[in-house]
């Protein structure tokens, strides 16, 4: 049994290194996409005008909020002008105090609304200037939220493609840039899920579009470096068959399928295994006996028990024959690649007045 497993070993060795090349997986860009920022005031409809009862009213209700402020009393002074703004909507007076004592209460959300609304008010009154640099300083410092909707399918796409879920990874980011055509993160990472499915030519058309989008990112020669690697010769059929006779799984890895040469390589080693197991053996031989005085004797069939390898025919059979059906497969699924790559062509036709894109389908 130690002969088998170490010869189970020393096949697995070229192997394993290439299931753990392959495996090995760029990381995905997970920067969120730049969202266009909402304005700080908003459009707002033209307030009613008060009664001049209701003007009184508010008048009052601000005398009362001074007062309270004065006597420190910040809450009830922005309880009290927010009554006097509900009386008197259209009024820019009452909306910058209220706006102030927002502000001094540390309401910024509150305050900025009714900054807006005095602007909107009085949009050329002596405070006006103060206010819209108080207003422009909100919007340069508030980063806009990326909506859930978006980031949604972004996040089951990170998740599905490192659990290996290469085609739920590409539907996924697929969704995203759906939503934000312009996500040049969401591009490179579905360039790889398509990568990871074998679609060369769909992972090279992302990673030019995340270079559209990023002409100066950080990661370009690399990005390019990638783009050209994709664009290499496509596996050969008869590499891919050789490989998997000789040793099996080779040609599962060489069309870039790792963890399916993985399988059929322990499959083929638990065969081998199975053929080198030791165990009890009988076998039949003739035994030529004579009597005390030299004489033969009639002759017949003795067996003994030794230990040797049972199983050795079938375990072998069974391992040539996973090995077999292995190559095979690796050699019609290098025909497909090669047929997909070339359904589609591209190229550029000089013509009379300039050129022309001539495009193949077959």
């Amino acid at each position: 049994m130690r002969s088998a497993s170490a010869f189970v070993v020393l096949l697995a060795l070229p192997l394993c290194t290439a299931v753990a090349q392959g495996q090995v997986r760029s990381p995905l860009k997970r920067g969120m996409p730049v969202v266009a920022a909402r304005p700080t005031c908003p459009s707002a409809a033209t307030p009613r005008p008060a009664t001049p009862d209701q003007r009184r009213r508010a008048r009052e209700l601000a005398q009362r909020a001074q007062q309270s402020a004065i006597l420190g009393d910040r809450t009830a002074a922005r309880d009290q002008l927010r009554q006097a703004t509900a009386l008197d909507p259209a009024n820019p007076d009452l909306a910058y105090q209220l706006a102030r004592a927002q502000d001094a209460l540390g309401a910024s959300d509150d305050a900025t609304a009714e900054y807006c609304r005095f602007v909107a008010l009085a949009p050329s009154a002596p405070e006006t200037a103060e206010v819209r640099e108080r207003l422009a300083s909100v919007s340069r410092n508030t980063t806009p939220a990326v909506p859930d909707n978006i980031v949604a399918p972004f996040r089951t796409g990170l998740t599905a493609y490192d659990a290996g879920r290469y085609a739920q990874a590409q539907s996924a980011f697929s969704s995203a840039i759906a939503l934000q055509r312009d996500w040049a993160d969401a591009y490179y990472d579905r360039a790889l899920a398509n990568a990871a499915l074998g679609r060369r030519e769909l992972a090279i058309a992302d990673l030019q579009q995340y270079l559209r989008l990023r002409p100066e990112a950080e990661d370009r020669a690399t990005v390019i470096a990638r783009i050209n690697t994709l664009r290499g010769t496509p596996p050969s059929p008869g590499a891919a068959l050789g490989l998997g006779l000789v040793i099996p799984g080779a040609g599962q890895m060489y069309t870039g399928r790792p963890v399916f040469g993985a399988i059929t390589l322990m499959a083929a080693g638990g065969a081998v295994a199975y053929a080198l197991k030791s165990g009890p053996v009988t076998k039949e031989f003739v035994v030529n006996p004579k009597d005390p005085f030299g004489n033969p004797l009639p002759p017949f069939v003795d067996r003994r028990t030794e230990t040797g390898h049972p199983h050795l025919t079938p375990g072998l059979a069974a391992a040539g024959a996973i090995a077999g059906i292995a190559a095979i497969e690796a050699f019609v699924h290098a025909r497909h690649m090669n047929a997909v790559e070339r359904r589609f062509g591209a190229a550029l036709e000089p013509l009379a007045d300039g050129l022309a894109i001539r495009l193949t389908l077959r």
